[in-house]
């Protein structure tokens, strides 16, 4: 069974773009709802939030895992990081359905369930920079630092417009979701960010012990002149 690093690469810039799709979809569908009513809307993108997690996984199981489960565990083991794609996909997935509970049912249980899984997710971002080879850190630093920071600053102003109910508040809430979805949908995993590492061992001369420099200094000592 035989691991191309490439998948790799190729899989994390397909979940970015999955996770900035679902940000993008549920940033318009609250920008749309600043002038207008209805549940439909609301409750589509609650649900394509979640299947856009669910997509996430299917990734996962596509590219590095070969549709076999089995290779998959052998691909997570190869880096351990990727299981944070997995975390993400379940917080997706969790704040979707739970956002769809809300719009259904309209219980505020449900609202604080999906801000506290989006701040969750927020938080995930900051963990990315460990998961990549140190020639990509900086990037993916300084990348999700950012991504995250936005999501939750989107996090905070939505909280603040629950308790305060300002227009402005749900404006800024819609464009901060916007903006971490750009975000993420521009993003470009760099190629040396998964490749393996060639190490090479040089073996040291091999010294004798210091019995054995002394053992030969005493035989010549007795070895007689010619």
């Amino acid at each position: 069974m035989t691991l191309d690093y490439g998948d790799f690469t190729r899989a994390s810039n397909i979940i970015h773009w999955l996770q900035g799709g679902a940000l993008l979809t549920l940033g318009a569908a609250e920008a749309w709802s600043l002038d207008n009513k209805g549940k439909k809307i609301a409750q589509a993108a609650s649900l394509a939030l979640a299947a856009f997690g669910a997509a996430m996984l299917v990734t996962m199981l596509a590219l590095p895992g070969g549709w076999s489960l089995e290779q998959l565990s052998l691909a997570l083991q190869a880096r351990r990081g990727f299981h944070l794609f997995i975390a993400f996909s379940c917080l997706f997935c969790a704040a979707g359905l739970s956002r769809f509970m809300y719009e259904s049912f309209g219980r505020g249980f449900w609202r604080a369930v999906f801000l506290i899984l989006l701040a969750l997710t927020g938080t995930l971002y900051f963990a990315m920079a460990w998961r990549v080879n140190e020639e990509a850190w900086r990037q993916v630093l300084v990348w999700h630092s950012a991504i995250g920071f936005t999501l939750l600053l989107a996090v905070a102003v939505k909280t603040a417009d629950v308790f305060l109910g300002r227009r402005a508040l749900r404006l800024a809430w819609a464009v901060l979701l916007l903006m971490a979805g750009l975000q993420l949908v521009t993003y470009r995993e760099a190629s040396e960010a998964f490749a393996p590492h060639l190490v090479t061992l040089e073996s040291a001369p091999v010294v004798p012990p210091p019995a054995a420099l002394k053992n030969e200094r005493i035989t010549d000592k007795k070895r007689p002149a010619n």
